[in-house]
């Protein structure tokens, strides 16, 4: 498990974007670069069909690795707000009902907010329970005749709270409603298989728990999900056709995509598959060391559940500092965390932190208890 550091930084971001990359995701953008740098699809060329075949085989790994039965249900995006866009936007239906959840990113909301404005959609919000977990007992409570989406945030970006998505997934198929997984810090940390959790639609981000570069997303799609696109332009194929394709990946991915992030992604999902055990392992046992210690400082306020540490990312305060000012000053000893709102003022307002935001801790499988210890050392000293 080799990987390329940056000497002297302690990184704690990895809910923004995982830093530290194993060397064949480097290799494989370069190799998208140099070999397989013809657009794919757009010519009937040695070059071309090359690059064509090789992403054709990034769409395989993932529709593997996310159990899926059709590798052209892959969609590539620039990320996962983007991916989030066309699932959305995608299936909207004019005065219908969407339920989302309190953990929801601005990538979910702003867009709910906006079918709300444009399309008369009305949409409710699921609060976590006490145990930090978006149930399906309380989706169910939201659900009425005219709901047509049920979208979760599988692991909340800004405390780790989780969604019940197995549970939800079987919910939302008995009332044949449309089910959207926002996997953006779930994907690469724990275990997801549509077909088996039942979800129609689920939106990655390739730079974090996937290891892969930035500028990269995808949106993977179940079987007799129909969507509508929301971009428009030149594919390769029909183009003499007024309207976009109306088959899968043609119909949402207008415009040249970009090999070289998805060359990256593909070696990054590589990778994580054969050391998926070993993540979910050296995560759990760094998030839950750190907590231990953390809940050892006085005056520090814990917004994550214990038994949600496992999921890599612990939010905190400490009592009459600002969250800012934290991250600045561990900032000075060059450990990087997050403060702020993290885009994601449903989850604040749940836990009563809007005004001051937080410090959040997240991690990857390269973090040590070693590198904890010196953020324990430095934090007790403010």
């Amino acid at each position: 498990m080799k990987t390329i550091r940056n000497a002297g930084y302690i990184y704690f971001d990895n809910s923004a974007t995982s830093k530290i990359k194993p060397p064949k995701v480097f290799t494989s953008v370069m190799e998208g670069l140099l070999e397989y740098s013809a657009n794919p699809g757009r010519s009937g060329h040695d070059l071309s069909i090359k690059t064509a075949l090789k992403i054709y085989e990034v769409r395989e790994q993932l529709k593997v690795f996310f159990g899926i039965d059709k590798a052209e249900n892959v969609i590539f995006t620039s990320n996962c707000t983007e991916a989030l866009n066309y699932a959305i936007l995608g299936s909207a239906k004019k005065n219908g009902h969407i339920i989302i959840t309190s953990n929801e990113h601005n990538s979910v909301y702003r867009p709910v907010n906006y079918l709300k404005e444009r399309c008369g959609v009305e949409f409710s919000i699921v609060n976590t329970n006490q145990d930090g977990i978006i149930s399906a007992i309380d989706v169910e409570k939201h659900i009425r005749s005219s709901t047509y989406l049920v979208i979760c945030n599988h692991i909340s970006n800004v405390n780790g709270d989780i969604a019940d998505v197995g549970e939800i997934g079987k919910l939302c198929k008995s009332h044949n409603i449309l089910f959207l997984v926002d996997g953006a810090q779930s994907a690469g940390h724990v275990d997801i298989n549509l077909k088996n959790q039942n979800i129609d639609m689920l939106a990655v981000a390739g730079h974090k728990g996937l290891m892969g570069p930035q500028g990269i997303g995808a949106l993977i799609i179940n079987d007799g999900v129909n969507l509508s696109p929301i971009k428009f332009g030149g594919t390769g194929t029909n183009s003499i056709e007024e309207n976009m394709p109306n088959s899968f990946p043609e119909m949402l991915e207008a415009g040249t995509i970009a090999t070289p992030a998805i060359l990256g992604l593909g070696a990054g999902v590589v990778y994580v598959g054969r050391h998926m055990d070993t993540i979910k392992r050296k995560v759990k046992e760094t998030a839950e060391y750190a907590y231990k210690k953390l809940s050892e400082i006085k005056d520090i306020i814990i917004y994550t559940k214990y038994n949600n540490a496992k999921n890599g990312v612990i939010a905190f305060n400490k009592v009459g500092i600002d969250s800012t000012m934290i991250a600045d000053l561990l900032n000075e000893h060059k450990i990087c965390v997050r403060a702020g709102l993290h885009c994601a003022p449903l989850k604040h307002k749940e836990l009563g932190t809007i005004e001051t935001g937080v410090v959040r801790l997240s991690f990857s499988h390269f973090n040590t208890k070693e590198e904890v210890d010196k953020l324990i050392r430095v934090l007790s000293t403010i």
